[in-house]
């Protein structure tokens, strides 16, 4: 998946920040006024996260906020949510079935949900990335790092790597069928009105396999929403998917190919698939397949997580994979704010808040960039009340000014003229009768 390499920093780069370094030792030393905090401080985190090793040591935080938040309107969501005490993604249970969360991350874990996989230190970063990208707190700035910083996580383990090494495991189909067999299981043990998992996050595309769409439809039906990324153009050979799908053709449709955003015979029917846009609105990016079972687009390039090492690194590649990680936060961050939405109410909050159209989706991005703003604001209550106003400060209600009549006289002088008329003729047929007794040449006869 080309979403899963990160750019490395270059020496030349290196070996310029180090002069830079030096240079301010210099300056410091020979009396120059620095402010405290720039002394102090770190420098600012540029490092991909896919660069990130658990042996390096943490530089933070990242610079500037998470511009694929902004572009989501995840930061406006958060504050209205602020504002009426609710913690995005609070009470939210997200399964993250991937390479593994590192315990260095610091990501909080759900309390009474088994995990999934090996025990050991994760060796691929794509996992903790993910996860950071649903659910990492703020940092210390205030600045937003996970979309849903209150939800609790469960770590699924079905891969080692991407690209594994020898000894290690890479993505299959049936690994991932486990992960979510899984998942389903801890639902069915402990039972009740609601699920002790309420999303699963699969940023994994593998081909089709049957018991994969078996455990997505029985989930489902559990009350559990899947979300799933829709699939990158593989790039080498260790990608599971095909290798026909390494270059586009006319009328591509890879939903029968990419599992689980396709499951049921490509149809994705109750699974959320997810695409990602890159910088430009409307250009997607080369390297997402085209599918049919897009329902939603996230931007990743300028996103911010978590690496293996804790810190605060930067998501600077597009890829399905991020994007299905910020839409999971965004669908556990409207569980948060309606407790008692079944799976088809979210999904009915999320798709026609995009910012394209749910009854006509794209090939590229479904209904849409999902815009976390104004899902959240569809069906929601009004605000908070503010404090009540004095007497002294309200203002007495007037009755609107009516427009001018400018016919006015003329009916009213045509109704008099009338009405004058209507009686002149009258008294002429009152009056007709005496005066015709009074004539003299009729009186003799």
């Amino acid at each position: 998946m080309n979403g899963r390499a990160g750019r490395r920093v270059p020496a030349a780069a290196s070996a310029a920040s180090a002069a830079v370094g030096a240079l301010t030792l210099l300056a410091l030393a020979a009396g120059a006024a620095a402010p405290a905090a720039a002394v102090g401080g770190a420098a600012p985190e540029t490092r991909s996260c896919t660069e990130v090793a658990a042996e390096d040591p943490e530089v933070g935080p990242f610079a500037g906020p998470s511009r694929a938040l902004e572009a989501m309107g995840v930061p406006a969501a958060h504050e209205v949510l602020r504002r009426r005490g609710v913690l995005p993604g609070e009470g939210v249970t997200v399964a993250v079935v991937d390479t593994g969360i590192a315990p260095r991350a610091g990501l909080p874990a759900a309390p009474g949900v088994a995990s999934y996989g090996p025990d050991g230190e994760p060796v691929d970063p794509h996992g903790t990335v993910v996860a950071g990208l649903v659910a990492a707190p703020p940092r210390p700035d205030g600045d937003a790092v996970g979309v849903a910083p209150g939800a609790r996580l469960v770590d699924v383990r079905v891969l080692d790597a991407f690209s594994p090494q020898e000894g290690q495991a890479g993505p299959l189909a049936v690994r991932v069928a486990e992960g979510l067999e899984h998942v389903l299981a801890q639902v069915r043990r402990v039972g009740g009105a609601r699920p002790v998992v309420d999303v699963v996050n699969v940023s994994v595309a593998v081909p089709p396999e049957p018991r994969i769409d078996a455990a997505v439809e029985a989930l489902w039906r559990a009350g559990v929403v899947v979300v799933a990324e829709s699939g990158d153009r593989p790039v080498d050979e260790a990608d599971p998917l095909p290798d026909e799908l390494a270059v586009a053709t006319p009328g591509e449709d890879a939903a029968s190919q990419v599992h689980p955003a396709g499951a049921g015979d490509g149809r994705g029917e109750h699974v959320l698939g997810v695409a990602a846009v890159g910088d430009a609105p409307d250009a997607p990016d080369a390297g997402v397949l085209r599918s049919s079972a897009i329902d939603v687009a996230a931007p990743t390039v300028g996103g911010v997580s978590v690496g293996l090492n804790g810190g605060t690194c930067g998501v600077d590649s597009v890829s399905t994979s991020w994007a299905a990680a910020q839409v999971t936060g965004v669908v556990a961050l409207l569980m948060s704010a309606y407790p008692d939405d079944t799976p088809e109410q979210v999904l009915d909050r999320l798709l026609p808040a995009a910012d394209g159209r749910a009854d006509v989706r794209s090939p590229t991005r479904g209904a849409g960039v999902v815009r976390a703003d104004e899902a959240l604001a569809r069906g929601l209550g009004p605000p908070a009340p503010e404090a009540p106003r004095s007497v002294a400060d309200a203002e007495p209600a007037t009755a609107p000014v009516p427009e001018p009549d400018l016919l006015a006289s003329v009916r009213d002088d045509a109704v008099w003229w009338g009405v004058l008329g209507g009686g002149a003729l009258l008294l002429a047929l009152v009056l007709r009768p005496v005066l015709a007794r009074r004539d003299p040449a009729r009186t003799s006869r």
